[in-house]
């Protein structure tokens, strides 16, 4: 299993500690539907607000070297993250978002 995958699994028990533990230091996630660009406490702040008592279900996961994309659904939204992998930990990522708030 990779980082993105424990990322998610991390998400949907809402592991906090967990999630943190996947990202290299100074990753960034890009969220272009929003035009954010979210250091980490800031990407897991808005996964508290945002995944809060809402299902975390990952539909499927594609990896090929250090890239990895991941389809997820958070309650009614469905978003796909793109993935860079470096020395096995998230050194960035964009994850796009259609729906309700993800």
């Amino acid at each position: 299993m990779n980082a993105a995958e424990r990322l998610w699994r991390g998400l949907a028990a809402r592991d906090w500690d967990a999630v943190r533990s996947q990202f290299r230091a100074g990753a960034v996630v890009e969220w272009p539907h929003t035009g954010e660009r979210l250091k980490l406490e800031d990407y897991i702040a808005a996964r508290r607000e945002g995944a809060a008592d809402r299902p975390v279900e990952v539909a499927r996961v594609v990896s090929e070297g250090r890239s990895v994309v991941v389809e997820a659904h958070v309650g009614d939204a469905r978003g796909v993250g793109l993935y860079d992998l470096h020395d096995g930990l998230i050194s960035g990522a964009v994850e796009y978002w259609v729906g309700e708030r993800a």
